[in-house]
This record gives structure tokens, C-alpha cells and sequence, in this order.
């Protein structure tokens, strides 16, 4: 049961960035509104989850980023009523990007992770690891930003794979300003999850 609770990060935010410029800018910030499921493939402790996530990432070369994200989500069981739980997560980053072309870069990221689980009977756990990712962003027109990319997180536990997950996700961003866009990130794990994102991003570098 404890190896469907290592949850991937929300690392999409690590790979955002805005529209209508010449270039990507690395300024922003975001706050989320999480879904997610997880299936248990052997038997009937099927979980949904609702939270909420704030994020955001600044620019400190023209091709280094720090990014960081602390996001919340409340589950439940879906065919029983069980102990329901709270999961935090925290990252903390350094991204990296090279331009393709003048509408497409390629990122990845590492950070530092860290997952609190706490359920209502004031059990609870800790795990720290770290995070990889690696993605494409591209633009179409001049308000429309999509991306795609793969995330792993590893808590280094010792029991068997217990403790890392691998994470694919796809997403865009419509801008309906210079500095505000709103779009949809959807992803799944290798730990039969799927979850799902609507964002709210506020552009602070293409002002």
C-alpha cells in the first residue's frame, strides 16, 4: 500500500513557460488545481485526490532557472470508507534550457524533494529524495504554450522500488494577456496514477 503513496511531483511547472515573446521567459508564477486517481492493481484500494498547488520559477542566467513548488492533496478511498490521508509535497530546483529554434527549447531540471503523508489517525511519514526532468516547450501563434515531458523522484527507500516513480505529463497555457495565461497539465506514472492539473499563471518577466 505505502508504494502507491510515493507521489510524483507537480515537476510540469518546472518545465513552464510564457508566450507571445521572441523568447521564453523563466519569471513566473502559478497556482494549480489538482485531480488525481491512483488504481490498485491488486485489489480494491482505489484512492482519489483533490489539492492544491503554488509554484513558480525565476531566471537566473539566460539559460539556468531556479524553480520550487509546495503542493497539498487530500484522498480518499473510492469503494470504502477507509482512513483518509493528506500528502504534502515540496521542491526545490535548478532548471536548464536550450533553444531549438525561436518557438521551441529543450528542458530539464534536478531538485531536491521532500513528501509528508499524515492520516487521520495522526499517523505519519517523511521521505526526502531528489528529482529529474526533462521535457520540450514549443509555442503555436503567438498566445497558445504547450509542453510535454518525463519526470523521475527518487526517496531512496529500501524496499525494492518502493520509493521512486517514474512520471509522463503534457500540458498548454492560453494567454489571454501579456501576463496572464490559464491551461491544463494531465500526466500518469509507472504506479498507476493519473493525475491532472488546471493552472492559473501570472507572467512576471513578460511584462
Amino acid at each position: 500500500m505505502r508504494k502507491l503513496l510515493v507521489l510524483p511531483a507537480m515537476a510540469t511547472l518546472a518545465l513552464a513557460g510564457p508566450a507571445m515573446a521572441g523568447t521564453f521567459s523563466y519569471d513566473m508564477v502559478e497556482a494549480g488545481i489538482i485531480g488525481d486517481s491512483i488504481d490498485d492493481p491488486h485489489g480494491n484500494n482505489d484512492l482519489d485526490g483533490r489539492g492544491l498547488s503554488l509554484g513558480g520559477s525565476v531566471a537566473l542566467t539566460p539559460h539556468v532557472f531556479g524553480f520550487g513548488n509546495i503542493s497539498g492533496t487530500h484522498y480518499e478511498y473510492r469503494h470504502f470508507d477507509g482512513s483518509d490521508f493528506d500528502v504534502g509535497n515540496f521542491q526545490l530546483g535548478l532548471g536548464f534550457n536550450m533553444p531549438l529554434n525561436s518557438r521551441l527549447d529543450l528542458v530539464s531540471g534536478i531538485s531536491l524533494q521532500r513528501l509528508h503523508l499524515e492520516n487521520d489517525t495522526q499517523d505519519s511519514l517523511n521521505e526526502s529524495g531528489y528529482g529529474l526532468n526533462v521535457g520540450l516547450r514549443g509555442m503555436i501563434g503567438p498566445r497558445l504554450q504547450w509542453t510535454v515531458g518525463m519526470n523521475y523522484v527518487d526517496y531512496g527507500r529500501d524496499n525494492g522500488d518502493a520509493g521512486d516513480d517514474t512520471s509522463w505529463n503534457a500540458g498548454f497555457r492560453y494567454y489571454f494577456t501579456r501576463v496572464f495565461a490559464v491551461g491544463v497539465d494531465v500526466g500518469s506514472t509507472d504506479k498507476n496514477q493519473a493525475n491532472a492539473l488546471i493552472a492559473f499563471r501570472w507572467d512576471l518577466g513578460n511584462r
